[in-house]
């Protein structure tokens, strides 16, 4: 039986760097005025070529931009559009707005996509345009659809909400239709909070696309508006983070089909599971890893989940057929109705790590009474675990138990307490904590006005109830607390951790006392937590903190270039990606040092 793991595993979740953060604080900072725009044009551009479409409209989300395809394609009252019924029901609903009837076809019962056999049967001499979705990222056959458009003289609209990175024949989805339409929706591939793209061949189209979208502005004449439009417009700041994710976009697909590729691996024995599908024509970049339960599995889909759920483990249920809600009559498309209620998307969240979903599958082989695929993987879950409790029992046991003492050739120095529960509401404690970071500030990248009641939230907030952080007081021969040294940012998975907040407040203390203790700490949790690694960050100009970690044994790695931002009575140092001819202010140090160095 799989051990039930303390924290919930989400189902969706983006992958989110420094360069985003850069672009962002970058937009934040300067993308106003003059440049209010200049990363909504770099995003459309550069998002555009990697699909290999003509124009593009970056859009305050997909449901806009598949709304502004209806208006540019000129669909209105009296006309049919076909949607397959297996899908978000922003595809129909952006139909309904123009006043059009959504008319809903089956699907392929291997692709879970648009059935050509069904879009063709439904056309009729209402009939104006087609949607194809590209369902979890596996592209409809396009050559099928787009033959049977033209045949008909069909708009085809793709929606590629959830493919961005899917190839159909070697050419990217979204590439095919007269439109299409992308989302960046916070659980997508690539993310901008909310927001879409709209890709448009003929000019044209393009330009009536863009009227309507910024309220049917009269290009001519300042704000004077001739018709009625909408507010469709993406802000430059989610530009700039979609921009940094566009960059980004070949390894973001990869993991997301690295993700599935662990799921098949330890699923396929399952006869009784469907997993998604993946044709010989076609890349799939499983924005979902989704399994659909036979009719030999007599439990339901909303039981499966909470079984699922019961081990802490999130998912949700594959789209409903949209005929099957209330607002639209329902129709006979069997496969749509198997797929869309008996469908689950597992945790595919580009942070998601093969012990995860090993676990996941683990579970579900014990909730189907099968027997497990022997697929060899590190134990990474239970040794997060492991350490997330002895870090709590430190913080709520009593003091005593998480006691290091200090020595020097035999001597004893002094002695290391975690700061726990019983420090929280000691005045003289918060007092002395914040002292320190006021006096010791400048050496950290945030720097902010120091209050002993934002220590206090900081104590509680950051520290006590981190599940993977502590801080430890560093006492001296005099019991008398001198400075203080922790641990942050556990990577569980390469057993490393960062040597975090390293302060000497008192230089009346015993000389070396500071270089005594973070040795003392390091020896006990490499020992502790059977760490490999250990890193720690400072600003290179803290040469008083270098020296100390130079004599530690630490080796640097890595440096960045770091700039200067002033607001107000706050100052924030943040890595300098622009010009290379500005001048740097000073650097962020990595350091290194592996048990084997100590």
């Amino acid at each position: 039986m799989s051990e039930k793991i303390s924290e919930l595993i989400l189902t969706a979740g983006p992958s989110i760097t420094e360069r985003e953060i850069a672009y962002v604080l970058d937009a934040v900072k300067s993308g106003w005025n003059w440049n209010h725009s200049d990363y909504i044009h770099k995003f459309e551009k550069t998002f555009s070529d990697y699909v290999g479409a003509n124009h593009a409209i970056a859009t305050s989300s997909c449901t806009g931009a598949l709304h502004l395809a209806m208006l540019a394609a000129g669909i209105g009252e009296g006309d049919e559009v076909i949607v397959p019924e297996l899908t978000w029901i922003a595809t129909a609903s952006a139909v309904t707005y123009v006043g059009a009837t959504p008319v809903f076809c089956d699907v392929d019962p291997d692709t879970w996509s648009m059935d050509a056999n069904s879009l063709e049967k439904h056309i009729t001499h209402k009939t104006k345009a087609i949607i194809p979705v590209h369902l979890y990222g596996h592209p409809c056959d396009m050559d099928v659809v787009m033959a049977i458009a033209n045949k008909h003289n069909l708009t085809v609209i793709e929606d590629a909400a959830q493919s961005i990175g899917s190839e159909y024949k070697g050419k990217k989805t979204g590439s095919f239709g007269d439109l299409a339409s992308f989302s960046f929706q916070g659980a997508k591939a690539l993310v901008t909070g909310e927001g879409g793209m709209l890709l448009v061949k003929d000019k044209d189209v393009y330009e009536r696309a863009r009227f309507k979208g910024d309220h049917g502005r009269d290009p001519n004449r300042t704000l004077f508006n001739i018709e009625i439009g909408y507010k469709y417009k993406m802000s430059n700041m989610q530009a700039a983070l979609g921009l940094a994710q566009i960059e980004r976009v070949d390894e973001i697909v990869d993991k997301k089909i690295q993700i599935f590729k662990w799921y098949k691996e330890r699923l396929q024995n399952i006869p009784e599971l469907q997993l998604n599908d993946e044709k010989s024509w076609a890349k799939n970049i499983f924005w979902m890893s989704s399994v659909v339960l036979s009719d030999k599995i007599k439990m339901s889909r909303d039981d499966f989940i909470a079984k699922l759920k019961d081990k802490n483990i999130d998912s949700r249920p594959i789209f409903y057929p949209i005929s099957s809600f209330p607002m639209f009559e329902s129709q006979d498309n069997p496969n749509a109705y198997h797929v869309g209620l008996r469908g689950i998307n597992l945790p595919s969240g580009h942070n998601r790590t093969e012990e995860e979903i090993h676990y996941i599958c683990s579970c579900i082989h014990e909730i189907l009474g099968k027997e497990a695929n022997s697929v060899p993987v590190k134990n990474w879950m239970q040794y997060r675990e492991n350490i997330w409790k002895e870090i709590k029992n430190l913080k709520t046991g009593e003091p005593e138990d998480g006691k290091i003492i200090l020595e020097n050739d035999g001597q004893k120095m002094g002695y290391l307490l975690p700061i726990g529960e019983e420090h929280k509401n000691n005045d003289e404690i918060i007092k002395l904590l914040s002292n320190w970071r006021e006096n010791s500030q400048k050496y950290f990248p945030s720097q902010f006005k120091v209050t002993e009641e934002g220590t206090k939230n900081w104590l509680q907030k950051a520290l006590i109830e981190a599940a993977d952080r502590i801080l430890y007081l560093v006492y001296d021969e005099r019991d008398k607390p001198v400075g203080h040294v922790g641990l942050f940012r556990f990577d569980y998975q390469n057993q490393s951790c960062e040597l975090d907040n390293i302060v000497r407040g008192d230089d009346s203390a015993s000389k070396g006392i500071m270089t005594i203790a973070c040795n003392a700490l390091m020896q006990d949790s490499f020992s502790r937590y059977g760490l490999d690694k250990m890193y720690l960050r400072v600003f290179s100009d803290n040469d008083r903190a270098i020296s100390l970690y130079k004599n530690l044994g630490f080796q640097e790695i890595q440096r960045v270039p770091m700039t200067k931002q002033e607001e107000n009575d706050q100052v924030v140092w943040l890595p300098y990606m622009d010009s290379p001819y500005k001048k740097v202010d000073r650097y962020f140090t990595t350091m290194e040092i592996g048990k084997s160095d100590l």
